[in-house]
């Protein structure tokens, strides 16, 4: 009977610390599944999560002292169990996906946590003292983590065996089909944007297929490559990025890009690159692998582009609105409904272009997705009216309307140019109250500070009343506008989005306006 209290008692403990365990799983699995991403997510954050239910842990103490062991150990299951309950996350904005890879490490990791409490009990059932078993499984308990992260680190070989498999399979697959040209899009920002343009654009004369949404990894664009990409398509669209060196290099090892398309260089994921010319180096390995007869499509007016276009061994076509040179836009009207513009080419052609899609970066896009597809053999009337039917996309400077108030979705991944162009479309609304929704901007490194304030300066210039998001993450915003001198009583610091959603429904009347600026994800949860 004792065997099988301590057998139940045990198989409980493990199933509670793989619960407990999900969180950090969920965490490395927004981190790429790499734990040197997950300690630099984790910086910052190193002081114990060690909250008020875990106290809870401490109630068999008193049992560890008088009481059996199988006692003992029940009781600190019931006492573990009660804290997960308590200490439950709020709701997920991306939650969890159990994919094959997130299967195989959380069946790790209930594997060493059964090796982990196995072991304690056997210990303790031979030598080891009541009071210092409890103290060994509490240990575990709380720092339930190193569960995964050992999991992860144990299984690393196995899972790069499986990768290395699918990713030499999607290469075979691509170079059994020399006639689809395979087109690459790489940059600080814009990266989606212009994917999703070029694809519609040569969709009109081509079968297309570009990778969706943020689908920028090699795994993920492999995934696409396998199961998606057949010899019938004659483009084949893909959005690379990168968060350090060398990312870029093994993303074209597999796609091995014709056209490559270089959107923007800026201060964005400074916390992984470390400095501005990590971040051109990497972006411009794009260019570097292209093939002498490939194609580079450029924006010139990015001074950090244009002053190393020369690295580019093949092929180079500019674009840009205040460069002249290749693909340029002129007579450029904008609105608080999209913008229209001509884009003029190389060869001295023009066609007139209309878009719903709002701010100046997306005429950028506009002009690199018409650069490269013209270049291919699209004719600019077809991109035209491409453009033309274009929703706006997700997340991106979206603008949706209800019967009370208009609302701006710049909710994706925000920028210093993103946001500055935001706040730029913000104050394009001749009427109405403009109201901005931000926690600000995050993997900035060193800078994170020195350009959030930079971003409140700006958003006192345009914004009547601003709810910023995050009372630790926004003090740089805060400092921003108390050195702007904006009125305390015209904005409000929420502890999460939600209680800014009830501080939006509070205070916004007809005809206001609401910018959403960023949402971070759940990594930056407080």
């Amino acid at each position: 009977m004792i065997l099988i209290m301590k057998i139940v008692a045990a198989a409980v403990l493990v199933l509670l610390l793989g619960f407990r365990a999900k969180h950090d799983l969920h965490m490395l699995q927004q981190n790429s599944y790499r734990n040197d991403r997950y300690w630099r997510w984790l910086k910052g954050r190193r002081k114990l999560e060690f909250i008020s239910a875990d106290l809870l842990l401490i109630i068999p103490l008193a049992a560890a002292f008088w009481d059996t062991f199988q006692f003992w150990l029940i009781l600190i299951v019931v006492c573990a169990l009660l804290t997960s309950i308590i200490r439950r996350p709020r709701a997920d904005k991306k939650p969890l996906v159990m994919t094959a890879r997130a299967k195989r490490l959380w069946l790790m990791t209930l594997i060493l946590a059964a090796v982990f409490v196995v072991a304690i009990i056997i210990l303790q059932s031979l030598f080891l003292p009541l009071f210092a078993a409890y103290l060994l499984l509490a240990v575990l308990i709380i720092f339930s983590r190193w569960l995964v992260l050992l999991a992860n680190r144990l299984i690393e070989p196995v899972e790069k065996k499986i990768n290395n498999g699918f990713y030499q399979e999607a290469q075979a697959k691509l170079a059994s089909m020399p006639d689809t040209m395979t087109f690459a899009i790489t940059g600080s920002y814009g990266k989606t944007s212009c994917k999703m343009i070029l694809a519609a654009m040569l969709s009109e004369k081509y079968l297309t297929l570009a990778t969706p949404s943020s689908y920028n990894t090699p795994m993920g664009i492999t995934r696409v490559i396998r199961e998606q990409l057949r010899p019938i398509h004659q483009a084949f669209v893909c959005e690379m990025g990168a968060r350090q060196k060398g990312d870029i290099s093994e993303l074209c090892r597999l796609v091995k890009p014709r056209i490559g398309i270089l959107t923007s260089i800026g201060e964005q994921h400074l916390e992984t690159f470390g400095n501005i010319e990590n971040i051109i180096a990497t972006k411009f390995e794009l260019i570097k692998e292209l093939s002498p007869d490939g194609l580079a499509v450029l924006n010139m007016d990015n001074l950090y582009i244009a002053a190393y276009a020369h690295l580019a061994s093949c092929q180079v076509i500019g674009f840009g609105i205040k460069n002249k040179d290749g693909y340029y836009a002129t007579d450029i009207k904008y609105d608080a409904k999209g913008s229209s513009f001509v884009i003029n080419t190389p060869d001295g052609a023009s066609q007139q272009f209309t878009t719903r899609l709002l701010g100046k970066h997306n005429i950028y896009n506009i002009l690199a997705a018409a650069a490269a597809a013209n270049q291919f053999g699209l004719p600019l009337n077809l991109a035209s009216n491409a453009v033309k039917l274009l929703e706006p996309i997700e997340h991106r400077l979206q603008l949706r309307c209800n019967p009370v108030y208009t609302v701006i979705d710049d909710a994706f991944n925000s920028n210093p140019a993103g946001a500055a162009t935001a706040l730029e479309v913000l104050s394009s609304f001749s009427s109405g109250c403009k109201i901005i929704i931000t926690p600000g901007m995050v993997e900035l490194g060193e800078r994170e500070y020195q350009l959030n304030k930079k971003f409140a300066l700006q958003m006192a210039q345009v914004c009547d009343f601003i709810i910023l998001v995050g009372k630790k993450h926004s003090q740089p915003l805060q400092d921003g506008l108390t050195e702007a001198g904006y009125e305390q009583a015209k904005y409000f610091v929420a502890a999460d989005l939600k209680e800014a959603q009830q501080k939006l429904q509070a205070i916004v009347q007809t005809g206001d306006i609401v910018l959403y600026e960023n949402d971070l994800p759940d990594t930056y949860n407080e």
